[in-house]
């Protein structure tokens, strides 16, 4: 890979025949300066041990409700859905409207010990982020998502859901197969079925 750089930009020549194809191809590349900010507060090099184990106590000792929560971002997804159902939307901007609830439901469930939703959220965040469009198909595949993480979060369904979260979790993985299989999109392996 070669990269040639300007002032805010660079591109990058990608050497095609090392990945087995047979070319190359030159792309665009933006070059994002990073933020120090978070360095500043925080400084830099190892962190203290001490810091490190209180911060994990406080996380496995948390008694925090995760159900408001939970339903909250799921009341989130559901506007989303029905106000495109109602009025079309710009695909990127509404794979991107459902994206921030479950990405925030992904990262706040493991934190409160429900588990299956985080992973539940990871799966779909890859779907959404594999699909081009929304379109009917794929609305019915968020939508049953939807029911069934209100369903865990409503029964306070926390850990990893045992037996019935894994066919959670394989039964979404087969519907994200099939929609891909329907639509002659290739299927990652973040959507093959986990052997226990």
């Amino acid at each position: 890979m070669l990269i040639t750089k300007g002032q805010n930009a660079a591109k990058t020549i990608i050497d095609l025949k090392e990945k087995g194809m047979s070319s190359q191809r030159e792309i665009e590349t933006r070059i994002i300066q990073p933020s120090y900010i978070l360095q500043a507060k925080v400084g830099s090099g190892p962190l203290d041990p001490r810091k490190v184990a209180e911060s994990q106590r406080i996380i496995d000792t948390n008694q925090v409700d995760f159900v408001p929560l939970g339903l909250e971002l799921l009341d989130q997804l559901e506007k989303t859905m029905k106000e495109a159902r109602e009025k079309p939307m710009d695909p990127a901007e509404l794979r991107e409207l459902l994206t921030q609830p479950i990405m925030q439901l992904k990262g706040s469930a493991s934190m409160f010990k429900y588990d299956l939703i985080g992973r539940l959220a990871n799966v779909m965040l890859s779907f959404l982020e594999t699909i081009k469009e929304v379109d009917d198909d794929a609305y019915a595949i968020v939508e049953a998502h939807h029911k069934t993480l209100r369903a865990i979060i409503t029964k306070r369904m926390s850990g990893s859901g045992g037996v019935n979260g894994r066919a959670f979790i394989d039964e979404l993985k087969d519907a994200c197969r099939r929609y891909f299989t329907r639509k002659n999109i290739p299927i990652m392996r973040a959507f093959e079925v986990e052997t226990p």
